[in-house]
C-alpha cells in the first residue's frame, strides 16, 4: 500500500477541515430543532448529520496528527467531501428537501466550503512525498530533494 508523507499544509487542511466539520456536528446536533424551522428541512435529518459528522471529525483529526497515511485515506476523505458537495446541491436545489431561503444559503456555502476543502487536500496530497521517496499521486512521480 503506497504511503505519503503528511505535510504541514496538509496537516492544517486536514485539521481545519476536522475543526469545521465538528462545529457543524455541534450545531446539527445541539440545535436541531431551532435549525429545522430557521431552514426548512426536518431536524431528524439535521441531526442524524450532525451525528454522522462525530467519527468524521475523529477521523480527520487523527488523520491530520499523523507523520504518513495510505494515499488511499486521503483519497477517501477527498471522494467523501465531494459526495457532501453534491449532497448539499442537491438541498440547495430541493432534491432532498423543501428547504427555505435560509436552508438554501447554508447548503450553498457548505457546498462550496466542502469543494475549497477538497481541492485543497488533493492539492496536497499531489505534492505530498511518498515514503519511500517519490510523490504520491500518479503521473506527479518526481524524487524527493
Amino acid at each position: 500500500m503506497s504511503r505519503f508523507t503528511v505535510t504541514p499544509f496538509l496537516r492544517r487542511v486536514l485539521r481545519v477541515d476536522a475543526v469545521l466539520s465538528g462545529l457543524t456536528a455541534l450545531a446539527l446536533v445541539a440545535d436541531a430543532e431551532p435549525l429545522a424551522a430557521w431552514t426548512g428541512l426536518p431536524a431528524g435529518l439535521l441531526q442524524a448529520t450532525g451525528l454522522a459528522l462525530v467519527p468524521w471529525t475523529a477521523a480527520l483529526a487523527w488523520m491530520g496528527g499523523r507523520e504518513s497515511l495510505p494515499v488511499a485515506a486521503l483519497g477517501t476523505v477527498i471522494a467523501l467531501n465531494f459526495v457532501w458537495v453534491l449532497d448539499t446541491a442537491l438541498v440547495a436545489f430541493g432534491v432532498l428537501g423543501a428547504a427555505q431561503t435560509a436552508g438554501v444559503a447554508i447548503a450553498a456555502v457548505q457546498a462550496v466550503g466542502t469543494l475549497v476543502l477538497a481541492e485543497l487536500e488533493w492539492w496536497g496530497l499531489k505534492r505530498a512525498p511518498r515514503v519511500g521517496g517519490v510523490a504520491a499521486a500518479p503521473g506527479r512521480a518526481r524524487p524527493v530533494s
